[in-house]
């Protein structure tokens, strides 16, 4: 046993090193992934209550701009990317069906 430590000794400090190098970077992506599903679900958040917003202001209006339109589907298909919920998609597909008007 002792003969194989010394003749095997760098091969051994190199697997222990290749290890640590290993766990270093699996650890590195763990928080990267953690960090992305964090960003995901914040940006999700805040989609939500925005379109949440634009559809209660339109329906209180009874119409609903052209400008909110093209941003209102530009938000609702990029929360539904992230992952968003059914629940907003009701909303939506009440509030596009508004009639539309152009702003002067």
């Amino acid at each position: 046993m002792d003969n194989f430590i010394s003749n095997e000794w760098l091969t051994i400090i190199t697997l222990a090193v290749q290890a640590g190098i290993l766990k270093f970077a699996y650890r590195l992506y763990k928080n990267f992934i953690s960090k992305e599903n964090n960003r995901d679900s914040a940006i999700r958040g805040l989609l939500r209550v925005e379109i949440i917003n634009i559809c209660h202001r339109a329906e209180k209006d009874g119409v609903l701009p052209i400008w909110a339109l093209e941003n209102l589907t530009d938000m609702y298909n990029t929360y539904k990317a992230l992952g968003g919920n059914g629940a907003i998609g009701g909303l939506y597909n009440k509030t596009i069906r508004l009639p539309q008007r152009k702003e002067d």
